[in-house]
C-alpha cells in the first residue's frame, strides 16, 4: 500500500512530466448554453442550469479519480468543486459515470497535463466520465 509520502512524490513526478508532454493548444469557450458539452480526454463537461442539484463543496479540485497523469483534470481557481449528485439532462442512457460539479462566477480553466486546457465562461458545469460500452466501465486516460 502506498504511503502519503509515496503519493505526494508520485503527484510531484506527474506534474514534472506534464511540463514536457503537453502539446495541445488551449481551447476557449467563453459562452456555453445550457445543454452544450465540451470534451477533455475522458471527461465530458456539461453546461447545466445554475440551480443544478449538487452535494457539498469538495477540497480536491481534481475532476477524475486516480493518481495517474491521465486523471489530472483540475478545475483551477477561482472555481469551486462540489460533489456531483444529479445527472445532466444532456447525458444519454442511465449508465453515466457522474463526476463532480464545478461552479464559477468568472471565467476559469480546467487544466490537464496531456490534453488541451479548457477555459470556460462563468457558470455551472456537471462533469461526467466516458464509458466503454463493451465493459460498462469508466474509461481512464
Amino acid at each position: 500500500m502506498e504511503t502519503v509520502q509515496d503519493i505526494i512524490q508520485h503527484i510531484a513526478q506527474v506534474e514534472k512530466d506534464a511540463e514536457t508532454t503537453k502539446v495541445a493548444k488551449p481551447r476557449y469557450f467563453p459562452i456555453m448554453k445550457v445543454g452544450e458539452i465540451v470534451r477533455q480526454g475522458d471527461i465530458y463537461i456539461h453546461r447545466v442550469d445554475d440551480n443544478h442539484e449538487h452535494g457539498i463543496e469538495l477540497e480536491s479540485r481534481q475532476l477524475a479519480q486516480g493518481f495517474s497523469q491521465g486523471s489530472r483534470h483540475v478545475a483551477e481557481p477561482p472555481s469551486k468543486v462540489y460533489e456531483g449528485t444529479t445527472r445532466p439532462k444532456t447525458s444519454t442512457g442511465t449508465s453515466v459515470f457522474l463526476g463532480p460539479l464545478v461552479k464559477s462566477e468568472v471565467e476559469f480553466t480546467i487544466s490537464h497535463p496531456q490534453h488541451a486546457n479548457v477555459t470556460l465562461g462563468a457558470g455551472t458545469y456537471q462533469i461526467t466520465h466516458q464509458m466503454d460500452v463493451r465493459t460498462l466501465m469508466r474509461v481512464r486516460d
